[in-house]
């Protein structure tokens, strides 16, 4: 991955302080330089009531801690800020030609920043769509937004980069095609809606062993389908009366798209992180769905209750996120049957001498992520201090042949195979 413009708002930060409240204080920052950009974007597209209703449910929106309390998040809080600014820009390109600069400039933040900016075009024909502009009109600033995503994507060829590439595909995806990569994807999807409507239960990891991915027909495959044919009609249906439930709709299927594993491999297949851009298009519904609401005194009181509910939970989950302890008893709490949590307990449970123990953990985490060449590394290193040269070599072998430029497993194999030939040397009986 090359995020240039995250990566150098760092190098600043850490010319200022190297401590990590002012790194935590800039991300709060881009937090609410975000929320208002999105803020006026929803003003532009239904009017200041709308607007203030985004953005306060934007500001205080659970599954957005996980971005803003966790510093690697900058990532989404930049490249949001730089898609809604783009936006408002490509938006009042028609008053005057200088807001195609803004266009250019934000879509040029987003793109440095993630690789979700990629749908800044997309995003710029939904907004003329959604203001019922002429889309020919349109022209010139998805020109502006498509520039400079092009230029990045192009410096990837001199920095050694590949394009579209996130990590490699998420446990459990790895050998799919991109049809049933889809198919996968759509009961995990409703865990998507789950957190955007229902953010009450927040976990620290949604890999494998928490959740299942499939290919088959299953009843969540039948429950996912239908909610997204649910949600089209619900669109469709209130197009004229309340459009703001099909734009948000549209914007949710826009932009998560670079997150969601069948075009670019995320290398998660959940992560609360990426559904802070989405989320927008989810809380433009709502808002646009409570100004549906006549009697004033009811609106407010729903807007005011989702607020307060809403904050609370942010409050209560920000500690989740302080520090490498924290997140790891949090891993522990909320995702236990992850692979990702026995891969942890386990290397815990060696560093502690319980060795059964580890061992048992280890195998669970290669167990539910059988492709993944990091936990049977670890176990194999235990094994060599163990001097269990055999079942250390095994592990390795099947490590290199997952993942043949990992090269620590190649160097551990190397000392594995000397020490079993030292072995054999010393054990051997003379001529």
């Amino acid at each position: 991955m090359w995020r240039p413009a995250v990566i150098t708002s760092w190098a600043l930060d850490y010319r200022v302080s190297s401590s990590p409240h002012w790194f935590h204080a800039v991300n709060i920052l881009w937090a609410a330089i975000a929320t208002a950009l999105f803020a006026l974007l929803a003003c532009e597209l239904a009017g200041p009531a709308v607007g203030l209703i985004v953005g306060v449910l934007f500001a205080v929106h659970p599954v957005h801690v996980e971005a803003v309390a966790n510093v690697v998040g900058r990532a989404e809080l930049m490249a949001a800020a730089g898609y809604a600014a783009a936006l408002v820009c490509a938006i009042r390109a028609g008053q005057g030609r200088m807001y195609l600069i803004g266009v250019v400039l934000g879509a040029a933040l987003a793109i440095g920043s993630k690789e979700i900016a990629v749908t800044v075009p997309a995003a710029v024909l939904l907004v003329y769509l959604a203001k019922r502009s002429p889309l020919r009109a349109a022209w010139r600033p998805v020109v502006a937004a498509t520039l400079p995503i092009l230029v990045y994507f192009m410096v990837h060829r001199f920095v050694g980069i590949r394009t579209f590439y996130g990590g490699g595909l998420a446990v459990g995806l790895e050998h799919l095609n991109i049809l049933q990569r889809t198919w996968a994807m759509v009961p995990l999807s409703l865990q998507w809606w789950r957190l955007f409507l229902f953010p009450a239960h927040l976990s620290a990891d949604y890999s494998p062993g928490e959740l299942t991915v499939s290919t088959g027909l299953t009843v969540w495959h039948v429950v996912g389908l239908l909610f997204w044919i649910g949600l089209g009609t619900l669109a469709w249906k209130t197009r004229r009366r309340i459009p703001g439930i099909a734009i948000g709709l549209a914007w949710v299927v826009i932009t998560i798209s670079p997150a969601a594993n069948i075009v670019m491999p995320t290398e998660f297949l959940i992560a609360e992180r990426t559904l802070y851009l989405p989320s927008f298009g989810v809380l433009f519904a709502l808002a646009s769905g409570a100004m549906a609401i006549r009697s004033s005194r009811l609106r407010v009181a729903v807007v005011a209750s989702a607020v307060l509910a809403s904050a609370t939970r942010s409050i209560a989950r920000v500690p989740a996120w302080h520090d490498d302890e924290t997140h790891y008893q949090a891993l522990r709490r909320e995702a236990p049957h992850s692979y990702r949590t026995l891969w942890l307990e386990g290397k815990d449970e060696f560093a502690a001498g319980r060795w059964g123990t580890g061992e048992q953990f280890l195998l669970q985490s290669i167990a539910l992520a059988p492709n993944l060449a990091g936990p049977r590394y670890d176990l194999a290193r235990f094994y060599m201090g163990a001097k269990l040269w055999q079942p250390a070599i095994g592990q390795l072998q099947v490590a290199i042949a997952l993942d043949s430029a990992f090269e620590p497993a190649h160097q551990a194999l190397r000392e594995a195979l000397q020490a079993t030939s030292d072995t054999a040397r010393r054990v051997s009986p003379r001529p």
